[in-house]
């Protein structure tokens, strides 16, 4: 087990931080809410009304917002003094902000880290495989092996005169020309020396389910027709992730916890063990191991990239007594949307020089850092 000694900021002490692997199995099928949401109920005109729909599809992996989420509450809900379990509310303010820090994720001006008590950090969400005791990452292209012409094809874009390098790819063994209009295939990939390739379809199955929401009355609103797509995980495969506390989580092993949207649950198990992230094969390369958010690309001096964006969105809330202050619907915290490159992209640069500075750019955003996201191999 990894440890590590570091200054409390709340005491000024120097605190043990352990590293666990904590592995969410689900009980069934679940849903991982994000960017759209259902119209029913939704005033026009507002930010919500633009990103609203009569049919919403799940994440196939959580934001890395709600594993922090879960975490938090699963140390708060299991802390007497702290909280109030019969009547599932904070009982002492001061002990809950000591436990899990005063606010919940927020992006800071500076991007500096955020203070979440007695957690240091979280890891990215990959896919573990347990009865092999194997972890796997997604990625993008597995399949092809890209090299670049010396001399770029000059192109118009917008009016303007750039350079785009000239791309050759080795795809089942044959040589051709790149072209942005093909498909990438999107596979997890094992750790393994000579790495187990599994597609997403393979891993993902879709449950789909219809109805009719109803008003408040509890009569159907017949304009309110919606359809809900769910996942289910392959069977003897679960998400997992790192986590460093100066908590003991062994004693929550085999815990149900809720994450996601409509209350889906998992069953909880901690290790006290790593597993180490994939490392890229290219110097030239650098891979997101997680999503990533990149403020702007100007001045990064990027290549060539291959690439997906997904929209990113959560709430923001402080520690209170009061139930109600939690209600989205009394509530306004549901914060700007980001989108973030997915997990798999894959980054190339001309020199070290420029990749290295890449790098360091990624893990200027301190906040994203500490929950898992913006983590890369290089």
């Amino acid at each position: 087990m990894a440890c590590s000694v570091q200054p409390n900021s709340l005491t000024g002490r120097a605190t043990t931080m352990n590293k666990y692997l904590v592995k969410l199995t689900p009980l069934g099928k679940y849903f991982f809410g994000g960017d759209m949401t259902f119209k029913s109920g939704r005033k026009k005109d507002n930010d919500d009304e633009k990103y609203g729909s009569y049919i919403i599809h799940s994440f196939k992996t959580p934001q890395q917002t709600s594993l922090l989420g879960m975490m938090r509450f699963l140390l708060l809900s299991n802390d007497g003094n702290a909280f109030d379990v019969e009547n599932n509310r904070i009982k002492n303010k001061d002990k809950a902000d000591t436990l899990i820090g005063e606010k919940s994720f927020c992006v800071s001006e500076g991007h500096k880290a955020n203070n979440f008590g007695k957690i240091s950090s979280i890891g990215p969400c990959f896919l573990y495989d347990k009865k092999a005791a194997k972890a796997y990452f997604r990625i993008l292209l597995p399949d092809w092996q890209i090299a670049f012409a010396d001399a770029p094809v000059k192109a118009v874009i917008n009016g303007a005169e750039v350079e785009l390098p000239k791309i050759w790819v080795e795809k089942d063994g044959k040589e051709e020309a790149y072209t942005g209009k093909d498909g990438m295939d999107v596979c997890y990939a094992s750790l393994d020396k000579s790495p187990v390739l599994k597609k997403e379809e393979d891993l993902f199955t879709e449950d789909s389910r219809i109805g009719i929401a109803k008003n408040e009355k509890g009569k159907s609103d017949s304009s309110a027709f919606y359809k809900q797509i769910s996942y289910r995980l392959e069977k003897g495969f679960c998400f997992a992730f790192e986590v460093e506390t100066e908590v003991d989580l062994t004693k929550y092993q085999n815990r149900l916890v809720q994450l996601g949207a409509d209350s889906s649950s998992f069953l909880l198990e901690v290790e006290q063990n790593t597993v180490g992230y994939p490392q890229s094969k290219n110097d030239l390369q650098v891979v997101l191991v997680s999503d990533a958010y990149i403020e702007s690309t100007e001045g990064l001096k990027i290549r060539f990239a291959v690439t997906r964006v997904r929209p990113f969105r959560f709430l923001h809330t402080g520690n209170s007594k009061n139930p109600q202050n939690y209600n989205t619907r009394y509530n306004s915290i549901r914060q700007k949307r980001y989108d973030l490159y997915e997990a798999g992209s894959v980054f190339y640069f001309k020199d070290k020089d420029s990749r290295d500075k890449f790098c360091e750019y990624l893990d200027s955003f301190k906040e994203f850092t500490q929950i898992g996201y913006n983590q890369f191999a290089k």
